[in-house]
């Protein structure tokens, strides 16, 4: 084995985890519902959402890498406590919706392998607080690696039972209706690719496991491979809803899930796994990624984190099991995501930009700029979905 190899093997994890964590299940049900109203389209612009993704939590890999602290305490040193507790506590209340999220997934998965919903989300609740409870980032990692290659495989082995027509979907790659519904799930495309929680993750994890400047390009190519394979994921479950609606033009996004249940077992077996996988995953890195956030904000103790985890995610679990209806709510999740997110862009390319914070290795000319261009286009995409959201909800 080559040194590069085991350099990165060594520092690979955080990245990746925040990537893959990334196609949880809100960001599953979007991407359906866009393949589905917005046709082949969609698959493009998830691909074109490469660039941003890689740039931007680059930028925030750097931060944890070089300067070795999480978000929370970066703004919390270079802008005071006052200013990084207002900046957390939105992250925190965006991140109790997606724990209801997240477990309405699993109980999507749930429904589809014919388990009882209330028994299968206490137990993967109890999974969950077992997993994020651990003391050390690296005992976490050992269970989540596995449980994001589980998530990858099972996407694909997906694809393959769909079997889209991979002509057809070419033939129809720029063919789409310019209406306020193509520009909302744009601004929901964005706010499932650049979540507020994953600038919080990757920087805070990095700082844990000490990835260090001598390891930088290491950490910024696992982010690039991380970035890639989150997008192609994103693309494929597109193809899932174009597919579906191929099929069935009708179908509603509550009919789509109906088609789903109605597949053949071994695709419907998929997919509940796929959805409990995702759901799971993602509980565990938005959980550590809030409480590192808030408890570096408000300068609190570890031991604080047990009762962010209980505050935010207990009440969660509580609305899953009694409420089903939360599917349109999924999709406006991802577009509030993507206006929460602007104030968050500008501070890390401050912080990331600092030659005295960051020790000498800042973000600066051609890769600066790159940064602003990225955070710009997203920023601008998600005012303009929400604005065309809010319009056609009136």
């Amino acid at each position: 084995m080559s040194e590069d190899l085991k350099r990165f093997l060594s520092v690979f994890g955080p990245a990746w985890l925040v990537m893959i964590a990334d196609v949880d299940v809100a960001s599953i049900i979007e991407g359906i519902e866009a393949g589905a109203v917005s046709g082949a389209i969609m698959v493009l612009i998830m691909l074109v959402l490469i660039p941003p993704l890689f740039f931007i939590q680059d930028a925030a890999g750097r931060l944890g890498s070089v300067a070795n602290v999480g978000f929370g305490e970066a703004i919390r040193k270079k802008y005071g406590k006052k200013f990084s507790i207002i900046l957390s506590l939105p992250m925190a209340l965006s991140d109790f919706l997606e724990y209801l999220a997240e477990f309405a997934g699993i109980a999507i998965g749930l429904t589809l392998l014919g388990f009882p919903v209330w028994l299968g989300l206490l137990i993967f609740y109890f999974i969950h607080l077992t997993v994020v409870f651990t003391k050390k980032y690296r005992d976490a990692e050992i269970i989540l690696l596995p449980l994001s290659f589980l998530l990858v495989a099972t996407l694909f082995v997906e694809l393959f039972l769909f079997r889209p027509d991979f002509s057809l979907l070419s033939r129809s790659l720029l063919t789409f209706k310019l209406n306020l519904s193509f520009f909302y799930l744009i601004a929901a495309s964005i706010g499932a690719v650049i979540m507020p929680w994953m600038l919080f993750f990757h920087s805070g994890a990095d700082a844990r496991k000490k990835i260090g400047i001598k390891n930088m390009k290491y950490e910024s190519l696992e982010t690039l491979i991380g970035s890639i394979v989150s997008e192609v994921l994103m693309a494929v479950v597109v193809i899932y809803g174009w597919v579906i609606s191929f099929r069935d033009p009708n179908a509603s996004l509550a009919g789509i899930l109906l088609y789903i249940q109605n597949m053949n077992y071994l695709l419907k077996l998929l997919m509940g796994i796929g959805f409990i996988a995702s759901g799971l995953l993602a509980l565990v890195v938005i959980s550590m990624a809030s409480a590192w956030g808030v408890v570096e904000a408000a300068e609190l103790n570890s031991k604080h984190y047990a009762i962010i985890y209980i505050i935010e995610s207990v009440p969660a679990l509580l609305i899953a099991i009694l409420i089903r209806d939360y599917l349109q709510l999924i999709l406006g999740l991802m577009i509030i995501y993507s206006v929460l997110l602007i104030p968050l862009l500008i501070v890390l390319g401050k912080i990331a930009s600092d030659c005295s914070f960051m020790k000498g290795f800042a973000l600066k000319g051609k890769r600066l700029r790159v940064y602003w261009i990225m955070a710009g286009a997203i920023s601008i995409g998600g005012i303009v979905g929400f604005a065309s959201f809010i319009l056609s909800s009136l």
